[in-house]
């Protein structure tokens, strides 16, 4: 009988299932205009008018959202599309399903959704120091984890919304293929909830690491500290083309 061996008495035991999907696939939605022009890091004065939730992909994303997805058949067929609600990323995964074997579900999921910035919503760095220095000020004893700018969330905050989406997989696809599309802080607290790291370790990852547009976190089943069955990182900011690391 599967997931039964025979005990020494002669008796049926069963094996231990993995609670864990056997495949975990998390992608950052490709290239749009602000990452092109790299609006929030300028120091310049720039106020973006478009809501961040409505950014579009720009040909370049397109193309890179067509490559990875390519790429992305030498997993074989994914039993569930798990994606952020926001343009950019229903964008992303539409183009990755047309290049895609199979067609598998596409479930639109807000827990995955993009770190909120609050009052500081589409402002450069630049814009941000000239028009609420004090909240800047605020940041920089706080920390860049903990802040929660007003209207928006902290890193911990993300951590707790995606503990519960966490739970979904954990309930709903054990020993499946999943695939998630979302957002370069998702991606990054992905990496501190499955590896248990802690602020210093993501801050570090955050500075050195830049999430890259269009690539990919892989987990598949295996062993890790001495434990059997949990989800071990097999590629890390990886983009069809270059070399994980």
């Amino acid at each position: 009988m599967p997931g039964m061996r025979p005990a020494s008495s002669g008796e049926a035991v069963s094996l231990p299932r993995s609670k864990w999907p056997a495949l975990l696939v998390i992608m950052r939605h490709a290239t749009t205009e602000a990452n092109l022009k790299r609006l929030y890091q300028d120091d310049e004065v720039v106020v973006n008018e478009t809501r961040d939730a409505d950014a579009h992909l720009t040909d370049q994303g397109r193309e890179e959202a067509r490559r990875t997805g390519q790429h992305l058949n030498r997993y074989g067929t994914f039993d569930v599309v798990y994606v952020s609600p926001y343009v950019r990323t229903r964008e992303t995964a539409g183009i990755v399903l047309e290049e895609m074997q199979g067609e598998p579900p596409l479930v639109l999921e807000e827990r995955i959704r993009e770190k909120e910035f609050g009052i500081l919503e589409g402002m450069s760095r630049g814009a941000r120091k000239k028009f609420f220095p004090e909240e800047m000020n605020r940041r920089g004893k706080i920390g860049k984890y903990y802040y929660r700018p007003p209207g928006g969330e902290s890193y911990p905050d993300v951590n707790l919304r995606l503990q519960s989406f966490l739970g979904t997989l954990v309930r709903e696809h054990a020993g499946r293929r999943v695939l998630v599309v979302t957002h370069s802080v998702v991606v990054l607290l992905f990496r501190r909830l499955l590896e248990r790291l802690e602020e210093k370790e993501v801050l570090d990852l955050d500075r050195h690491h830049e999430v890259k547009n269009a690539s990919l976190l892989v987990y598949e089943l295996g062993a890790r500290d001495g434990r059997e069955g949990v989800l071990v990182r097999k590629a890390w900011n990886f983009v069809p083309g270059g070399e994980p690391r």
